[in-house]
Order: structure tokens, then C-alpha cells, then sequence
């Protein structure tokens, strides 16, 4: 599977679920540019009824969001048969750019469901890289 800068007939659907909409409209730009196709969520319960209805290939979960946060949104997605094997990747602003701390967070995310963890402020081109690597497995 290709991921270039070109437009391909029917690229993976990425979900990005952020209560944040003005980081949701910077990740749907640099993902479109990179031939993603991209939705858009700005909570939980709305990240969920999206997954359900589109299936994307993977979802962008911010941790912190107001009435469901990330992790209970990503709990009730992997307790779902339907959503239960789309990989999330939380984006977050929590953490620390400390390789063990980074180890910690990304271990805990895994224990809940998530496939990684990206720390908002980071390289957006190695969030896509990210990606590419768990839609790849």
C-alpha cells in the first residue's frame, strides 16, 4: 500500500476524534496533503457513532476531551465487535518527551486498546509516519 503525495482511488479513512477543532482541521490538512482521507469528530460519543458508520482504517483520539474522554471512548470502541479492531493512536497533550516516560505512556495506552501514542506538538510528519506503520501491520 502506497502512502505518497498522490491521490490514490480509495485512500484509508483516518478519524480524528478532538474536542480541538482547530488541531483536527491542522491534522485533516497535513493528512489529506499526505493521501489520507479524513472525519472529523469533536467528542467521544459522536468519534464512536462515526466509527460505526464509516469503519476508518484508524482513529486519532485525543485523551482529554470534555463528557467522554479518549480513554473511555477507546474502551467502549474495543468492547464493540464492530469497532473493537480499528487501531487507535491517542494524540495528546499529556506526557513527557523523557524516553521513559514515553515508554510508560505508550505501554498504557496499549493496555488500553490503543495501538500508540503520539504527544500533540510533535512532528506532524511523525504522526504520519505513525500511521503508515500501523496501517502497514
Amino acid at each position: 500500500m502506497s502512502f505518497g503525495n498522490a491521490p490514490m482511488a480509495n485512500p484509508p479513512l483516518i478519524l480524528c476524534v478532538d474536542d480541538d477543532k482547530d488541531y483536527c482541521d491542522i491534522l485533516s490538512a497535513k493528512l489529506t496533503a499526505k493521501g489520507f482521507a479524513v472525519k472529523n469528530a469533536t467528542n467521544g460519543d459522536d468519534g464512536i457513532a462515526l466509527a460505526k458508520k464509516h469503519n476508518p482504517a484508524l482513529i486519532l483520539m485525543d485523551v482529554q476531551m470534555p463528557n467522554k474522554d479518549g480513554i473511555a471512548t477507546t474502551m467502549d470502541l474495543k468492547q464493540d465487535p464492530h469497532t473493537k479492531d480499528i487501531k487507535v493512536i491517542f494524540v495528546t497533550s499529556l506526557g513527557d518527551s523523557w524516553p521513559s516516560v514515553t515508554e510508560v505512556n505508550r505501554r498504557l495506552a496499549q493496555q488500553i486498546g490503543a495501538h500508540d501514542y503520539f504527544k500533540k506538538g510533535g512532528d506532524l510528519d511523525a504522526l504520519v509516519e505513525k500511521i503508515r506503520q500501523a496501517l502497514a501491520e
